[in-house]
């Protein structure tokens, strides 16, 4: 690239995903249908030498929910994202920031004692708080070290 007589050298990083995993950015996500409570699926992603997906922006959103299988219902799954330590302070299983969210309309509510989080709940694909003992599919997530 240059311009003005300047030149710009520009470096592109590419990350390869085991196969079953697909790439989006530097990071590489899996869904599993296997349906499970929600310490499970993090147990089952950390084996996986993974968490439980933490979602950073509208554009990572977009593309979990590309990430699940389309069927005429909905496919919940588990997100990285609980209050179990303090009811309201939402954190991700990865440690990363809480930097952004989509809950649905009045959610989350803590209804019946709801600490964990679920994306794709209802026709509007937002998220949602629910039991951590619910079983659903979850997505994990592996961050690379660059």
């Amino acid at each position: 690239m240059e311009r003005d007589g300047e030149k710009c050298i520009v470096f592109v990083q590419v990350i390869l995903c085991q196969y079953g995993w697909t790439n989006f950015g530097v990071r590489c996500y899996k869904f599993f249908s296997q349906s499970t409570s929600w310490i499970t699926a993090e147990r089952n992603c950390i084996e996986e030498h993974a968490n439980l997906a933490s979602v950073h922006n509208e554009l990572e959103n977009n593309f979990l929910i590309g990430l699940l299988p389309s069927t005429t219902t909905t496919t919940r799954c588990w997100l990285g994202v609980q209050d179990a330590v303090e009811e309201g302070q939402w954190l991700w299983s990865d440690g990363t920031p809480y930097d952004y969210s989509n809950w649905c309309s009045k959610e989350p509510n803590n209804l019946n004692v709801e600490n964990c989080g679920e994306i794709n709940w209802t026709s509007d694909r937002c998220w949602n708080d629910a039991s951590c003992s619910t079983s659903m599919g979850y997505v994990c997530k592996l961050e690379y070290d660059l």
